[in-house]
C-alpha cells in the first residue's frame, strides 16, 4: 500500500489517502483526482496537473483570516506565559522600590527630627 493525495474538482487538496489497489503488473492504481506528489505544508494546496506541482491557492485574506483564528485559540506558549510572568513581577518590582522611597523619605524625615532635639 502507498499514500496518494486527492484533490477536488477545484484541484484543492481533500487530504491524503491510503492506495491498496494494484493492477496486473503489481503497479498501484492511483485513482483520478490523485497524486503521489506530497502538498507542501501551504494554507491552501491546488494541484496543477498540467505542471505536476502543487501551488498555494489562498489569498492574503484567506491566510490572514486563518492566521487571527489561529492566534485566538491557541493556548500560550511558554514563551507567553514567561512574558506574563515578567510584567507580574516587574509590578511587584515597580512597588517595591516606591514603598523602599517612601521608607527612605520616612526615616530622613526622623533622623532630621532628631538632629533638631526631638521637636515636630
Amino acid at each position: 500500500m502507498i499514500q496518494a493525495y486527492k484533490y477536488g474538482e477545484d484541484f484543492i487538496s481533500i487530504g491524503p489517502i491510503i492506495v491498496r489497489e494494484v493492477d496486473e503488473n503489481g503497479d498501484y492504481i492511483i485513482p483520478d483526482n490523485c497524486t503521489l506528489i506530497q502538498p507542501p505544508s501551504f494554507f491552501k494546496p491546488k494541484f496543477d496537473p498540467s505542471k505536476q506541482v502543487w501551488v498555494e491557492a489562498a489569498t492574503r485574506e484567506e491566510k490572514d483570516a486563518i492566521l487571527e483564528q489561529a492566534k485566538s485559540v491557541r493556548e500560550p506558549t511558554a514563551v507567553d506565559i514567561l512574558k506574563q510572568q515578567n510584567a507580574a513581577i516587574m509590578e511587584q518590582l515597580a512597588e517595591a522600590q516606591s514603598a523602599a522611597e517612601e521608607q527612605s523619605k520616612i526615616l530622613a524625615d526622623l533622623l532630621l527630627m532628631l538632629a533638631e532635639g526631638g521637636k515636630a
